[in-house]
């Protein structure tokens, strides 16, 4: 049995469960915080595919949804196994706090090093801002 690896971060936002859900589902919004394109189809299934400003890109499946509580999905790099990004919202009295884990086998690189989910997390700070309420 392979040893699993993780990288775990999370956030407090200053954003309502759905203003964030729509940060995570909506395609210009992972733009602004993700990806430099997203395609994403968030029902189980669904695509989930990612270019970044590096060229890079991750093509992966929605694996669950539960809209405003939880999306994972896995992603990979051409050649290289996938990885599990698991998003889960937590709401607060005031906003959301939101954790995220992104898991590998052993031996797998996973997509985005802990410390890039951490700046990643920061601009979802700023994309919620432009969720239209």
């Amino acid at each position: 049995m392979s040893e699993e690896r993780q990288v775990e971060r999370e956030t407090v936002l200053d954003a309502a469960p759905d203003e964030v859900w729509e940060a995570l589902t909506d395609e210009r919004l992972l733009g602004e915080w993700l990806a430099e394109e997203a395609e994403l189809d968030p029902v189980p299934g669904g695509r989930a595919n990612f270019r970044f400003e590096d060229g890079s890109e991750r093509e992966g499946t929605v694996l669950r949804v539960e809209e405003e509580r939880e999306l994972a999905f896995i992603w990979a790099r051409p050649g290289e196994p996938p990885t599990e990004v698991e998003m889960t919202l937590v709401p607060l009295v005031s906003g959301t706090r939101l954790v995220v884990v992104e898991r590998a086998t052993a031996g797998t690189p996973v997509a985005l090093s802990g410390a890039a989910w951490g700046s990643r997390l920061q601009a979802l700070a700023g994309a919620t801002s432009l969720v239209l309420v």
